[in-house]
């Protein structure tokens, strides 16, 4: 079979969640030209990349090819705008992750509840020729999908700590470390990174939990409405 580029079927998309999206991807350019300008090109780029990835389910629909691919809903799109535009706007360009000590925790168990919801309905549309998909296989997919994502972020925070000489992951000194008590990470700076970084893959664990758990539940229910 010839491969396919078909048109992208927005009229699929709710128009509310359409509504949104459009305004998260302005955002995105927004927050990206003003980066750039102002000399930051960290979070240029980040915007950048997060403008990507807000058409992803566009992409799914565009480059498909009729695969499995194109089933993933839109609401999954949806959820990840919001966390995006959460973690970018909210949380970097207002500032939210230095002046509230838990945003940053708060916004990894956000990212690990959307990522364990979209593994769930991607488990079940990946199995969907072979039958319906066992709760148990979806719900574990779920949860190593939500983790699998929490591992990539924290590469992509030590590479552009190692290559751009950023602290994201709060292992050297810094302003982004000045607010921290060193005397309670035995004074060392790479004893701080590592408590950083093991507390954000907790924090994504337990929101792909509460993600699982909530898929679990969810589904059952739409089972015994049938």
């Amino acid at each position: 079979m010839a491969y396919k580029i078909k048109k992208d079927p927005i009229d699929k998309i709710p128009k509310g969640q359409l509504v949104f999206w459009i305004i998260v991807r302005i955002s995105m350019i927004i927050c990206a030209a003003y980066s750039f300008i102002t000399g930051d090109v960290v979070m240029g780029f980040e915007s950048v990349f997060c403008f990507i990835f807000t058409h992803l389910w566009d992409m799914f629909q565009v480059f498909g090819n009729s695969s499995f691919i194109e089933e993933v809903p839109p609401l999954s799109q949806t959820m990840l705008n919001l966390i995006i535009f959460i973690g970018i706007v909210i949380g970097s360009y207002f500032g939210l992750f230095d002046k509230l000590w838990w945003f940053d925790g708060f916004m990894h168990i956000m990212s690990g509840i959307v990522c364990a919801v979209f593994g769930y309905d991607f488990a079940c549309i990946i199995q969907r020729k072979k039958g319906q998909c066992a709760a148990t296989l979806a719900a574990l997919f779920s949860i190593m999908f939500a983790l699998s994502i929490a591992v990539g972020w924290e590469f992509y925070e030590f590479l552009m700590d190692y290559l751009h000489g950023t602290n994201l992951q709060l292992a050297a000194p810094g302003p982004e470390t000045a607010g921290f008590d060193l005397s309670k990470y035995h004074n060392e700076y790479g004893y701080l990174g590592l408590v950083d970084t093991m507390t954000d893959m907790m924090m994504n664990a337990l929101g792909g939990v509460a993600g699982m758990i909530f898929m679990i539940v969810l589904r059952n229910r739409k089972k015994k409405n049938k």
